[in-house]
């Protein structure tokens, strides 16, 4: 009793101080471009995997990453239509052999998470990932361009921006069906809609996303939110050569959980 009482204690205080660090970065002066938009750019995520687990015996160990701090954020799950829970189930027991991102296939919108990397100019922003299945970009223009018309579907579909204040929304549309929303099962249509909100307060970047697929949710999905800090004097490398994770290397599902 005494030690759990002890580990409450640290992280209390651990997230006291990360609160009090957060509304520290936030309360700096918003950096603006010439324009007077706020300034996107820059390093503002660094993917870290999950813990580093071993076998012995007949189990699966942790054998590096704190064992009370969550490795893994959260984003929720969308609401399916009673008619698809079956389906959601099935692919989600399956995972190991179904889910495209667990063979080396692109990540999709919104799995692949906030941005890491961007790069803003007047007439658009680039985003750069480095992801665990490879290198990842997108070009969103924000100068008034309309969606593309006859491209076919991508794992990161098609992307508009548009300012509201100081926030820049992003519409993604026409998002290749062969993609996952994220883990256990997250399947959608062809006729997706994903609506990201990017608003800078200070050296923090809060990142918001709803998914729209009215013909297998119930409502549309707010994905959980995050809040970025600026990572000065950091770079995003080429990612390493992905390698397919098969079912051999796997007795638990340990791999359900979302590292992005």
């Amino acid at each position: 009793m005494k030690r759990h009482v002890s580990g409450l204690i640290l992280l209390a205080f651990v997230a006291g101080t990360a609160v009090t660090a957060l509304a520290a970065q936030t309360a700096k002066p918003t950096p603006r471009t010439p324009d007077g938009r706020p300034d996107l750019s820059g390093v503002w995520y660094r993917r870290v995997a999950g813990p580093v687990t071993e076998r012995v015996g007949k189990s699966i160990v942790r054998v590096a990453g704190n064992p009370t701090v969550p490795d893994r954020y959260d984003p929720g799950r969308p609401k399916y239509k009673p008619e698809f829970l079956a389906r959601v189930k099935e692919m989600t027991d399956d995972q190991i052999n179904v889910d495209p991102s667990f063979h080396c296939g692109p990540p999709g919108i919104v799995r692949i998470g906030p941005p890491q990397r961007i790069v803003q100019t007047p007439r658009e922003v680039v985003i750069l990932y480095d992801d665990l299945n490879g290198s990842f970009f997108r070009v969103i223009p924000t100068d008034g361009r309309t969606h593309r018309t006859g491209v076919e579907p991508s794992s990161l579909g098609d992307s508009v921006g548009r300012w509201e204040g100081d926030t820049l929304v992003i519409e993604v549309r026409n998002i290749l069906d062969s993609t996952w929303l994220g883990d256990n099962g997250m399947f959608h249509t062809e006729n997706t809609k994903v609506t990201e909100r990017l608003t800078r307060k200070g050296d923090t970047l809060m990142w918001e996303a709803v998914v729209e697929d009215s013909e297998v949710f119930v409502e549309p999905w707010k994905v959980a939110p995050r809040t970025l800090t600026l990572v000065p004097n950091a770079e995003i490398e080429e990612a390493a050569f992905c390698e397919d994770r098969g079912a051999d290397d796997r007795v638990t599902k340990d791999y359900h959980g979302n590292v992005r």
